[in-house]
């Protein structure tokens, strides 16, 4: 997934729990990527996921 350019994109903030914050950043290490990187796969992932819970929703 490419990177949008500096200044391009709105910035978001939160405050995850420390352990799962802990955690992710563990395996974000693990696989050589960037936190930011990792987190936008996560919601690419969770978007396409309720798309289709809504799409076969009656």
């Amino acid at each position: 997934m490419g990177r949008p350019a500096t200044g391009q994109t709105k910035v978001m903030g939160f405050r995850p729990p420390k352990p799962l914050r802990d955690e992710f950043e563990t395996l974000a290490k693990i696989e050589d990527r960037s936190p930011s990187d990792a987190l936008i796969e996560a919601m690419h992932d969770w978007v396409k996921k309720k798309q289709r819970e809504h799409e076969a929703a009656p």
